[in-house]
């Protein structure tokens, strides 16, 4: 029990491609009303969508843009004007800036807006749009590639179509990966043209040096979202000519020798002038090629897995081991705290809102030194996301054993009125045994991700918090909510990391490896930075269950997988405070998940029986967990009766006479028997047949637990 390995990121659970959600936003200001000045540009704006000028309409499109970044409350004072109707109806308009500006403010719109803005751009008929662009963008895709000329012979209108169409590629390839990651109709619809899209995107990587940063990354995001569970698209992209040799050379490619050389070419270009002030302080450096290839390792391993037919090409235990891990490995050991500190100075440097007004240089993606200064280190934070995220599925290294065929067993042939005594006597003579330890299987060995590596204290690192990490409780918005999204996200991948290294471990152990690997753990360091976490999080229970706080509760949750991990794997190196403890039994019913609260459960009950525990710190747990089980069901159910059994299966403890016997225990577990077997009949074992097959494993344990420990008295 416990047992909860995370593995690649479904949909709805991922926190991009929002930039940051709406709430962080404090609902665009801090009163959730529109800037007044905006406002009043509103209307012009939109009425010039319309324009049969094609200037005007194209600066209305870049417009929308400047007036609604980062402000939830002007979008949807827009939204209501049905601006996203009115951009997407410009994606067919017959001059090709308009095209690239509207595509740019919904590809704006939709990061800033996120999921729910997606669906409702799905909704509106967007998706035939994008398919025409994807046909035109592979089309100029492939003349560019065929082409043998250096950009600088191009006269100024062919240098100014290449941009529209890499500008266009870049916005319509974002359009894509937010669709993939708004919700299962979104997805499907780019699964039906899987082909097309796994197409394009593959062209792109292969055409990078020759089509630059920006659309590259943009491809990179697309694939990896559209590859994490997704079988259509993987399928699709295996098929794809040239994508595995594609995406393995990208992945082995050097991005600071790359990043180097492509600095020389600007400056060479520039000649003689004075730099860009944001290009003169390379404090963060500018972080795309870095991030495509963290995007491209974590797709690899997305769709080969090791043993496959697909992996007799690409070979990725070793490309892991001699190239993604490394990569992963090399971003582990930011200083996040430093960059909460360059974060407040930056922000207390922005310039005042300039609010936008008609003119024909408007762009929408003008940004002042500072804010591309900002942008960077929100870039940095989001590759340490991702890296960790890869890191994730390689510590994942149980492997789920298969389900057995369930026999379709009529519930009713038993009856319902059987007394608790009968049903004890019905019983098996005693618990059974547990079952086979998983299987463990890692492309890396655990000494060197414990021992050389040492992830545990670094991924423990990453997981603490700084003061910008959630978004206040109060009225006021984050000092800077991308800032505080992207760290809130890089918590959790961290946690979810450390959580999978120490099942792994955990299972290992249980497999009869080499018990010196516990040694490996910091378990103290760990229980403490949990601890932490936990407290910090759950520290307002009513933020737990507000809106824009979700992450809060994320990874309060993830915390308590690793205080499970911990305790199963040191155990005996942990003396919880008695206000941890009383930490996790008040956590419990703020808790969203039956795997949280399992998670809470089954550490209690290592803490109450590890080695050397007292008398009274037992009776505290025990007595807790065992006043649960009157109103347990289903999922926590089957923990408390597992947390039970666990701690009191050996009557030899020093703490089993006084707590167990003397507590009257036996009584309470036989005379709750027969209200737990009418529970566990009621779990649909067509609906949930795992869940109902380690119920019914619960129920005979008690019985047996039952007549074994009244053999005792014998």
């Amino acid at each position: 029990m416990g047992k909860a390995q995370y593995k690649k990121k479904a949909t709805a659970r991922r926190h991009n491609p929002i930039r940051v959600p709406d709430a962080h936003l404090g609902g665009g200001k801090a009163d959730g009303k529109a800037n007044p000045e905006k406002e009043k540009q509103m209307l012009p704006v939109l009425q010039k969508l319309r324009s049969p000028d094609y200037a005007d309409r194209t600066w209305a499109c870049a417009a929308i843009c400047n007036l609604v970044a980062n402000d939830a409350a002007t979008r949807r004072l827009f939204q209501g004007r049905n601006v996203v109707g009115e951009l997407i109806e410009r994606l067919s308009d017959s001059v090709d800036e308009v095209v690239v500006e509207a595509s740019g403010a919904l590809r704006n719109l939709a990061i800033d807006g996120g999921h729910e803005l997606v669906s409702e751009m799905f909704n509106k008929g967007i998706m035939p749009h994008l398919t025409v662009l994807m046909g035109k963008i592979g089309s100029t895709v492939d003349e560019v590639l065929a082409a043998d000329v250096q950009a600088d012979s191009l006269s100024d209108e062919e240098i100014q179509q290449r941009k529209h169409i890499l500008a266009l590629a870049e916005n319509v390839t974002i359009l894509v990966w937010l669709l993939a990651d708004a919700n299962h109709k979104t997805l499907a619809a780019i699964n039906s043209v899987a082909g097309g899209v796994a197409e394009l995107l593959v062209k792109i990587l292969r055409g990078r040096e020759k089509l630059g940063l920006g659309v590259t990354l943009a491809a990179a995001q697309a694939l990896y979202a559209l590859t994490q569970d997704n079988r259509p698209f993987t399928n699709a992209l295996l098929h794809t000519a040239d994508a595995l040799p594609t995406l393995v050379a990208l992945a082995k490619a050097d991005h600071a020798a790359l990043e180097a050389e492509l600095k020389a070419k600007a400056a060479k270009a520039k000649g003689k002038k004075k730099a860009a002030p944001e290009a003169e302080d390379e404090e963060v450096g500018d972080g795309r090629l870095l991030l495509t290839r963290v995007l491209v390792a974590g797709t690899l391993r997305n769709v080969v897995d090791a043993g496959s037919r697909t992996d007799e090409s690409v070979g990725i235990a070793a490309l892991t081991n001699d190239v993604i891990l490394p990569l992963v490995n090399s971003l582990l050991d930011v200083n996040l705290a430093n960059v909460v500190t360059r974060v407040g100075e930056l922000v207390a440097a922005l310039p005042a809102e300039d609010v936008p007004v008609a003119g024909k240089d408007l762009q929408n993606d003008h940004k002042s030194p500072v804010e591309v200064k900002l942008e960077r280190l929100e870039r940095m934070l989001t590759t340490v996301s991702i890296a960790l995220e890869v890191l994730t599925g390689i510590c994942a290294g149980l492997e789920d054993a298969e389900e057995e065929e369930m026999d379709e067993e009529d519930d009713a042939e038993m009856e319902d009125a059987i007394e608790d005594e009968a049903l004890i006597a019905m019983g098996r003579d005693a618990p059974g045994e547990a079952g086979p330890a998983p299987t463990v299987k890692t492309t890396a060995t655990l000494p060197t991700l414990l021992g050389a590596l040492r992830l545990p204290e670094r991924l423990s690192a990453l997981a603490q918090l700084t003061p910008m990490s959630f978004p206040p409780t109060g009225a006021q918005p984050s000092l800077h909510p991308p800032t505080t999204a992207a760290l809130s996200t890089l918590h959790l991948r961290a946690l979810e990391a450390l959580n999978n290294l120490l099942l792994t471990v955990a299972a290992s152990l249980a497999g009869g490896a080499d018990p010196s690997i516990a040694a490996l753990i910091p378990a103290a360091g760990i229980w403490a930075t949990v601890f932490g976490i936990i407290s910090a999080a759950g520290e307002d229970a009513s933020a737990l269950t507000a809106r824009g706080q979700e992450m809060r509760l994320e990874v309060l949750e993830a915390a308590l997988g690793c205080a499970w991990g911990v305790s199963k794997v040191s155990a005996d190196q942990l003396s919880p405070l008695a206000v941890q403890v009383q930490m996790l039994m008040d956590v419990l019913p703020a808790l969203r998940s039956d795997a949280a609260r399992t998670r809470a459960l089954d550490t209690l009950a290592a803490l109450a029986s590890r080695p050397g525990v007292s008398v009274d710190e037992n009776r505290a747990i025990g007595q807790w967990v065992l006043n649960l089980l009157p109103s347990a069901n289903d999922e926590i159910l089957v923990a408390v009766l597992n947390a039970v059994i666990d701690i009191y299966a050996d009557e030899g403890r020093d703490y089993d006479r006084p707590v167990f016997v003397a507590g009257g225990f036996l009584d309470a577990l036989a005379s709750s028997v027969a209200r737990v077997r009418a529970d566990v009949r009621k779990i649909d074992r067509r609906k949930q047949p795992e869940l109902r097959a380690r119920a019914e494993e619960a129920y005979e344990n008690l019985t047996a637990f039952v007549k074994y420990r009244r053999s005792l008295r014998l």
